[in-house]
């Protein structure tokens, strides 16, 4: 069996995974505020099936050195800076592990086992606190050096070696703008349970309601946020040649958001894009909110060192849900 843990802004979730990815019991315990309280929920948790596992795969927002497990940066979790995740886990409990971001943990899942499979070139964005993305090819990631591949703007005949670069540069920050500017599932479901008087934030009353109708303001409210994630899309597909893209994340479970999501998103594309793009499908992740429990374990059983591990791992997926 796998121990799965998947670390959010607001919880860690945690739960056994068989050798098929399926998840058989899962538990979730709030985030803690501080580095030590992490370290030392971690380390209790980890310590509970210790004798069970042999290996420990983490996915987990952010800035990641994949080969050596180590988090530059993690996303809106402040505290998780130049953190040696890999290395202290491995001395701890002397069992290999491995770091993967948590966007590219959730696309990994899509291109090998869900649907993105055997896609040449689609994206997964990936709706919590923040938002994560990952670009897949042919079922695993999309590699920097491919990326000029799939950017619009090279012709063949311009693809020189500095060209590339400076195209794939340019990309690259690209992407990045358009994330910072996105807003949060998690923000919107606050916004919405203000609007409607709950005591606390509560997703599944907001959908509720928004499924019985009779809220402008939160029909609103909802209808811009989904406009808000079809802009990036939209802005996705100017600057590559995507076939594809798949909402994963908590939220994408509800079919309403998936439904707005595109409608939305052929609004935009009827005004601005019916000339130069195709529409592209867009549905929900397979894995849902699971996804990056699953993609970690893909990289994990994938990486040279940890093919003979394949019987019994420990996964934990560091997320912005």
């Amino acid at each position: 069996m796998l121990f799965t843990i998947d670390i959010g802004g607001t919880f860690i979730k945690y739960g056994l995974m068989d050798l098929n990815y399926h998840l058989v019991h899962t538990d979730k315990i709030p985030t803690p505020p501080t580095i030590e309280e992490f370290w030392q929920e971690l380390e209790e948790i980890v310590t509970t099936v210790r004798e069970q596992i042999d290996g420990i795969a983490i996915s987990c927002p952010g800035e990641i050195q994949k080969t050596l497990g180590f988090v530059f940066r993690g996303g809106l979790i402040p505290y998780l800076r130049n953190i040696p995740l890999a290395s202290r886990l491995q001395q701890i409990f002397q069992v290999p592990v491995t770091v993967l971001n948590d966007g590219e943990a959730a696309g990994l899942a899509e291109a090998r086992l869900g649907n993105l499979k055997d896609c040449p070139c689609g994206a997964t964005l990936v709706l919590g606190t923040g938002v994560g993305l990952a670009l897949l090819s042919n079922g695993d990631l999309l590699r920097g050096w491919q990326l000029t591949e799939y950017i619009r703007s090279i012709d063949k005949a311009e693809r020189t070696p500095e060209n590339r670069r400076f195209h794939r540069e340019l990309f690259l920050q690209g992407i990045s703008n358009l994330l910072e500017n996105t807003g949060s599932a998690v923000q919107f479901v606050e916004k919405a349970s203000h609007l409607l008087n709950l005591e606390k934030a509560d997703g599944i009353a907001v959908f509720r309601a928004l499924d019985q109708g009779g809220n402008e303001e939160l029909t609103t409210l909802f209808q811009s946020y989904c406009h808000d994630i079809a802009i990036l899309i939209f802005n996705l597909q100017s600057l590559l040649r995507l076939e594809k893209v798949t909402i994963g994340g908590g939220i994408s479970s509800q079919t309403l958001l998936i439904d707005e999501i595109n409608h939305q998103y052929h609004d935009l594309l009827s005004q601005r894009g019916r000339e130069q793009f195709e529409a592209l499908p867009i549905q929900a992740a397979r894995f849902h909110n699971e996804s990056n429990l699953i993609g970690a374990a893909a990289y994990f059983y994938s990486s040279p060192n940890q093919k003979s591990s394949r019987n019994r791992a420990f996964f934990f997926s560091f997320s912005n849900k």
